[in-house]
Formats: structure tokens, C-alpha cells, sequence
């Protein structure tokens, strides 16, 4: 068969390779994986929780150095770009933020660390033991705003008396140039530091030169441990996040190459579609840039009490935006300024019959920022000033009723308290000063509003679960799970907070081991019930009021349009029949569809809006003379990043050489059934059904110290969307997007 038959998906779960979280094979079959999802160490095949785990080592082969490269390693993951932030969803949860409003739906964690940012899961991808995807809300034990999932990304750690460490590097095409190394000292008996860093680097895809790389990273923890019951880490990190930033094009793609906002062909294609000149019109140009830095420090420190461990987790956070993007079709600037402090307390004991844990939680965040919007015929210029508070109490208990049978329950109450205070300017464009003698100068009509909000959201989560051994590497469990996120705040008059989203999610699954644990098959069916979904995209919002009633103009909210109801089944099959070969397949069958999807669209020109759903007028009032909103209803259709199929596949062979060393052929493939990528329902924002597929090919001298490669991704070179917006001002106009094209080069690796 093609290279496209042959697949890669979990396999990268639990590649038997290098990866410093497995532990030692109890036979010459599959690895086992230690993770730490529900808080304590255990076996990802005894964890009663869909998990899927991908170590340290594979995130390297499969040349992880950005959030974004995530979703070709975990079916159920879809991560897409927007401008310096990053959208994270998982089965279709999630959310689409971009501006200093927005939170995710879909919690990111660094070492236990709650990273609050859309824009913070940046820099981070190096020197790590494993990447933890965790499917459905974790309501109960993980902080702020995990109700599709949690992603927890775990650093390698110091370790005593050891001297060791590697050096990674790879180069390929568009000049791609990544290097990270680290180093780990001991320090005497009780003390070691652990010295990493990383580079990365590459030339735009895009032609004007967006859609490039340009990351440094450097982290260093020290470790102490007592000997005597306790041992703490302290980490601190930076990265910097630079380049020309993320880049899009008009869609139908112009050409067979990739032309990016600025070049000439896509310039005038966009100034072609109505309203033309002399109308003001954006001019996409090629100095776009994003100098993105963060910091931060955190310490976990942990006492065995005997009945119990105690562990401490406080840190702060700052994150620094500062980007100039054209890749929406318009002129976005945004300077932002958080400051993020947290603290985390538990007390655990996983020993005996009843395994469980109690905690407290609190976050801090303040934010503050200045972003300006030109779509042409309407400027924005927003200057919120943000903050959040939340308290939490929680706890999860798991008893053994029988030898084989156990029950899990759990509780967190949350008080999330949210101001803000943002004035906000919205200029749109009315006229021209004197058009019958030809002076064609636009004429802006700027409404300044204020926005103020004072609101606790509070909520109740729990789980419920029963697990039961059915065998010796075989575990059966149900849950029935509920997580939310917390309400939105946006600027407006008036109404200017959405309210909390909500899912719950009931679970059953098994997890298997067979033929000497040569086989594995891991299965899940789920059904999540979401409600109150927060949609975030340019909506009107009341900016003035006259006797005749509210004044509208487009602002970028975040609102609830509706619920709906997703489930489906996902298979996990690996099989290792002999040492040299390892072949794995991660299937998901998805059904997600809105039941209730509605919300309200600004049309500058007073056009029916482009989108692919019912459309009705409103009696509101926009600020544009001309203008009108309508009423969108999309109900019934396909979740946004949900597709229906998603297939990873896998097979890696061993071949062993008589001087003692190794080489290793290793071919994947992710084949994903079609999906719309933007809330439009338009034919230019629905990513049909495509396959890339990956290949590697190694050599290992017989010490393991040194590897050697040379790798090809997208071998295809399969023109992927990852994200489309709709031009706020050209009605129809599509800007996408996209996924790396094909990309190549070798590799090299030294470890000591």
C-alpha cells in the first residue's frame, strides 16, 4: 500500500523509546506510562480516566516546539493559531480567544500551574517527560476552566547525585533551526539543579514571510530532598516569542503557492470585493511582528505528614503581547500586560483502602491592555483593565469496596469574582466631506463608551465513578463528570458579561492488556451534554443610548449561543508482536451537533451576512449609517473543530546491525474526516477530508548515546486549514489560516 496506509497516532503514547516518565517493561512487550492526572502517581493503563499520555522524547521525533504542532499526536485534539494566542479544543470544546478578554475552555497546566493566557502555552516544549491530554471536565481536582479537558505538560526533573544531559538539534527546510540542551548537576547528597534551554527557528511558509518561527526558552529548577520526608522544586522560566507571527490568505487560495496577507495578488483581490475605493480599505503590509515574552517562578514543595502528604504549589506568572497582525484581513495591535499569582494546597493519602485527596485553590490575575482594530470602514481601539479572583475547595475520594472493585466521588466549589473597567472608542466610517466636488476624504464619527463589571460567577462540580478489575491487565470504569468555565466579560454598555458554560459527561471505557502485554486495546464511549456554550466573534454590543434605544457597533464579544450534544466512541489499539516492531491505531467517531446555536452578526453595509445558516433582521440600531444586525440561527449543525473521523496510525521497525547498533524506520499518518473551522458555515471555512502522513528514519550507535535521522512531515504536502475569519467588512471575504506544509530535514541527538 501508499505510505498513506501506514499511521501514527498513539503509538506516540507510549513509545518505548528514551522517554524518562516509563517505567522498565515487565516483559519484552509495551512500556508502561506513569502519569499523574488524578493527582498521584500511577499506570496510565490503572488510571480510571480517558488519558492519553505522549513522552518527552516523541514530542522531539515529531518536532514539537509549539502548541499548535499538538494536534497531529492526539485525535481529539484540534489546536489553531489566532494571532499571538493560541485556541485549544478538545471534541469541539473550546474557544476562540483573541483578545485580552479571552480564557480558554480547554485548561492548560505547567507542572500542576494553571496557565490562564490564551497566549501563554508558548516557549515551553522542551526538555519534558510527557505531555498529558485529559478528555472531559476535571472539575474536582484541576483549577479554573476545565470543562472540555486539561493538557498538563510535566518538565524533566533534577535529579540527585546524577550528572547527565543531551543536546538536541535538527535542521530542515525554510531554513528551520532548533536546538534545545539541558544539564543536571548534583549538588551534594540533598540538593541538584537542572539547566535547560531551547532555540527554535524557521522562514515564513507564506511568501510575504508570515507564518514563521522564532522561540527562545531557558528553565532552570533546583531540587531538595530531606532524605526524611520532605523534598521541594523550584523552577524558574523564560521565553520569548518573536518573528513576523502567524500569517493567512484570501480564500479560494489565490495560486498554487502559499500567498500570505501583504502579497500584491491577495491585496487586490480583497480590495476588489465590495465596498471598494474610495470606501477606506486596509492595506496589509509586511511589518508585522510579535515580540512575546514570559516569565515565571513556582515552587512545589511536599511534607509526608504519615497519615498523609502535604503538598504546597505557589507561583506568579507575568505574560508580556506585544504584536502587530494582518492575518484576519485587518489591522490588529495589542499591547497586553498580565500578572498572574496562584496557590495550590492538597493533602493526599494513596495509601490503604481509600485513596484521597483534599485542597484549596487561589488565583489572582490582573490584566492590562491596549488594542486597536482597522477593518477599513471601522476602527476600534479598546483599553481594558481586568481582573480576577477565585477561590476553591475541593476534594476526591476513591474507596476500595471489594479486592477488584472501587468507587470514586468527588466535589469543588468555586467563586470566581471578576471587574473590569475598560474604556473603549469605536470609529466607524459615515461618509466623505463633500463627494460632489470630488473631496473623497473619509469621515470617522468616534463613540467612546465605558464598560464597568463587578460579578462572582459560583459553581458546584462533581464526579462520580466505579472501576473493577476485571482481570490482570484488564480495568473497566463509568464516571458521570461536570466542569465549567467561568462567565466572559466583554466590553460594552450595559450587558457586558456572558454567562458560565457548562458540561457534563458521562464515560464508560476499558483498558487492556493481551498476549503477554504485547497488546494493548483501550476503548471509550462518551456522551457530554454542553451547555451555555461562550461563542466569542465580532458582535454588536450597545456603545450608546438615545430616546429611539440602544446604539450598536462590532465589538469582539464573547456570548452564549446555545448547547449541544456530543458523543462518540475511541479506540486505542497498539500491538508489539516481536522486539523489533511496534504498530499502534487511535480512532475516534465524533457525532457533535448544536442543538440551539444562535447569535447576533454587524453588518457595516447593511447586507444580508454571508453565513451558511438562517439569517432574520433585528431591530437594533447600528452605529454605521446603513448598517442593520441580523439574527443568526445555526442550529443543527456540525460543532466547530469537531470532525467526525479522525484516524491516527503508526508502524515503527527496529533493525538490528552486527556492530551492536540500531536503525529505525518510523511512518505515521493522521487521515481526518471534514470540519467547519469558523462559526460562517461557509464553503471557504470547511476543511474537507485529508491525509498527511509523517516518516523518520534513525540510527543509534550501539552506546544509545548518539542518535542520528533524517525525517519528512506532511509528506503529502496537504494544504490544511487550521483556523478562518470572515472579513468584518467585505461581506463573504474568507482569510485562512493554515497547517505547515511539507516540511524536512535531519536530526541529531548526543546524550551523557
Amino acid at each position: 500500500m501508499r505510505l498513506k496506509a501506514l499511521l501514527f497516532a498513539s503509538a506516540a503514547l507510549a513509545q518505548p523509546a528514551l522517554a524518562q516518565d516509563t517505567a522498565p517493561p515487565t516483559t519484552n512487550g509495551l512500556q508502561d506510562i506513569i502519569v499523574t492526572a488524578q493527582r498521584r502517581s500511577e499506570n496510565l493503563q490503572k488510571t480510571a480516566l480517558a488519558v492519553s499520555a505522549v513522552a518527552g522524547d516523541v514530542l522531539v521525533r515529531q518536532s514539537v516546539t509549539q502548541a499548535t504542532d499538538l494536534t497531529r499526536l492526539v485525535p481529539a485534539l484540534q489546536v489553531a493559531p489566532a494571532a499571538s494566542y493560541t485556541q485549544i479544543y478538545l471534541r469541539g470544546v473550546g474557544s476562540f480567544g483573541a483578545n485580552a478578554f479571552a480564557e480558554q475552555g480547554v485548561a492548560f497546566n505547567m507542572d500542576g500551574v494553571y496557565l490562564s493566557r490564551p497566549a501563554a502555552p508558548a516557549a515551553l516544549f522542551y526538555d519534558l517527560e510527557r505531555m498529558e491530554v485529559l478528555k472531559g471536565p476535571q472539575g474536582t481536582l484541576y483549577g479554573r476552566n476545565a470543562s472540555g479537558g486539561a493538557v498538563n505538560v510535566i518538565t524533566a526533573k533534577p535529579r540527585l547525585g546524577e550528572t547527565s544531559g543531551f543536546i538536541n538539534g535538527e535542521y530542515g527546510n525554510y531554513n528551520t533551526a532548533k536546538v534545545s540542551a539541558a544539564i543536571n548537576l548534583p549538588l551534594g547528597e540533598r540538593w541538584a539543579v537542572r539547566l535547560a534551554g531551547q532555540h527554535a527557528s524557521h522562514d515564513g511558509y507564506f511568501n510575504d514571510g508570515y507564518d514563521d518561527e522564532n522561540t527562545q526558552a531557558a528553565r532552570t529548577q533546583v531540587k531538595f530532598d530531606s532524605h526524611a520526608g520532605f523534598d521541594a522544586d523550584l523552577m524558574l522560566d523564560y521565553g520569548h516569542v518573536g518573528g513576523k507571527g502567524p500569517g493567512g490568505t484570501i480564500m479560494p487560495l489565490i495560486g498554487n503557492g502559499r500567498l500570505g496577507v501583504s502579497d500584491p495578488a491577495v491585496l487586490a483581490a480583497y480590495q476588489a470585493a465590495s465596498p471598494t475605493a474610495p470606501v477606506p480599505q486596509v492595506v496589509a503590509r509586511n511589518d508585522g511582528f510579535q515580540r512575546n515574552n514570559f516569565y515565571g517562578v513556582a515552587l512545589t514543595a511536599n511534607q509526608d505528614l504519615g497519615f498523609a502528604k502535604l503538598t504546597l504549589l505557589p507561583s506568579f506568572r507575568e505574560t508580556d503581547i506585544n504584536f502587530l497582525s494582518y492575518a484576519s484581513s485587518f489591522y490588529i495591535r495589542d499591547v497586553e500586560k498580565t500578572h498572574q499569582t496562584s496557590l495550590e494546597a492538597r493533602l493526599a493519602n494513596a495509601r490503604g483502602a481509600v485513596n484521597w485527596v483534599l485542597g484549596g485553590y487561589f488565583f489572582d490575575e490582573r490584566v492590562h491592555a491596549s488594542q486597536t482594530y482597522d477593518q477599513g470602514s471601522n476602527r476600534l481601539q479598546v483599553n481594558p483593565l481586568l481582573a480576577t479572583r477565585s477561590l476553591a475547595a475541593f476534594g476526591q475520594a476513591t474507596v476500595t469496596v471489594l479486592p477488584a472493585f472501587r468507587i470514586t466521588g468527588g466535589l469543588r466549589y468555586t467563586d470566581d469574582h471578576k471587574q473590569q473597567n475598560t474604556v473603549f472608542t469605536n470609529a466607524p466610517f459615515v461618509g466623505f466631506v463633500s463627494p460632489a466636488t470630488g473631496n473623497f476624504t473619509p469621515i470617522f464619527n468616534p463613540i467612546t463608551a465605558q464598560a464597568v463589571s463587578d460579578i462572582h460567577f459560583r459553581k458546584v462540580t462533581w464526579k462520580a465513578g466505579v472501576e473493577y478489575d476485571a482481570g490482570p491487565r484488564s480495568l473497566l470504569y463509568a464516571s458521570v463528570a461536570t466542569g465549567f468555565k467561568s462567565g466572559a466579560l466583554f466590553a460594552a454598555q450595559g450587558n457586558n458579561t456572558s454567562a458560565p458554560e457548562n458540561l457534563t459527561a458521562y464515560t464508560l471505557g476499558a483498558k487492556n492488556r493481551f498476549l503477554d502485554n504485547r497488546l494493548q486495546l483501550n476503548l471509550e464511549a462518551f456522551w457530554w451534554d454542553y451547555k451555555n456554550q461562550q461563542v466569542s466573534h465580532l458582535g454588536p454590543v450597545q456603545v450608546a443610548s438615545t430616546p429611539a434605544g440602544g446604539i450598536y457597533a462590532p465589538v469582539f464579544i464573547t456570548e452564549n449561543a446555545g448547547s449541544a450534544r456530543l458523543y462518540g466512541v475511541e479506540a486505542e489499539l497498539q500491538f508489539k508482536p516481536d522486539d523489533a516492531d511496534l504498530l499502534s491505531a487511535d480512532l475516534q467517531w465524533l457525532h457533535a451537533r448544536y442543538r440551539r446555536f444562535g447569535y447576533n452578526s454587524y453588518s457595516s453595509s447593511g447586507a444580508v451576512p454571508a453565513v451558511g445558516c438562517a439569517v432574520s433582521p433585528t431591530s437594533l440600531i447600528a452605529a454605521t449609517p446603513g448598517g442593520a444586525i441580523y439574527a443568526v440561527d445555526c442550529s443543527g449543525r456540525q460543532v466547530v473543530n469537531a470532525p467526525e473521523w479522525t484516524l491516527n496510525m503508526a508502524y515503527e521497525h527496529r533493525f538490528a546491525l552486527r556492530n551492536g547498533g540500531k536503525v529505525t524506520f518510523g511512518a505515521n499518518t493522521r487521515i481526518q474526516s471534514g470540519s467547519y473551522v469558523s462559526i460562517d458555515y461557509l464553503p471557504g471555512g470547511y476543511q474537507s477530508t485529508y491525509t498527511t502522513s509523517d516518516v523518520r528514519l534513525e540510527y543509534q550507535p550501539k552506546s544509545g548515546k548518539l542518535t542520528l535521522g533524517l525525517f519528512a512531515n506532511n509528506l503529502e504536502n496537504t494544504t490544511i486549514f487550521a483556523a478562518s475569519f470572515q472579513s468584518p467588512v467585505k461581506n463573504g471575504v474568507l482569510y485562512n489560516q493554515l497547517r505547515p506544509p511539507r516540511t524536512y530535514g535531519a536530526r541529531a541527538s548526543v546524550r551523557f
